[in-house]
This record gives C-alpha cells, structure tokens and sequence, in this order.
C-alpha cells in the first residue's frame, strides 16, 4: 500500500490536492490536508505535483516511466523516487 504523509508544518490548506485527486484520497481537516482514504490511492501523483508547498511525500509507489509522456512529469518522478 501506498503511505502518504502531510507536512503540517509546510501544508497551506490551499485544499488543491483535495480538488485534484481523482480517487478523492484527501479531505481538509482543521485547515490542513489529510490523507483519509490512503488505501485508495492509484499512485498518479497528480496531488504532489499540484501541491504548492510540495507537502506531501509518497513512499511505497513505484511508478513505470512508460506511463507518464510528459517530460516534465518524468523529471519531477526522478526528483521524488
């Protein structure tokens, strides 16, 4: 499973990564991002490239770089993994 951990120190509450996830893994909780439903998770990572503080840090996801076309998203898979 993937573990996804929140920055509460960094998190703004901007409320992003809620938006943009497609699983709706997140919901805001006292003005922070929470993780509420990790289980779900399909290791897209749209919600850490969206996020503005980079609050978020996904362990345990092992992506194919066949599946990401966009070079950019590519470079950001190398930074992160």
């Amino acid at each position: 499973m993937i573990q996804i951990t929140v920055d509460e120190d960094s998190c703004v509450g901007c409320g992003l990564c809620v938006k943009d996830c497609p699983m709706k893994v997140f919901e805001l909780k006292d003005g922070r991002s929470v993780p509420l439903r990790p289980e779900d998770c399909m290791g897209c990572l749209s919600c850490h490239e969206i996020c503005p503080a980079q609050a978020l840090e996904h362990r345990g996801i092992y992506p194919a770089k066949r599946h990401y076309v966009d070079i950019r998203v590519c470079e950001m898979l190398n930074r992160v993994i």
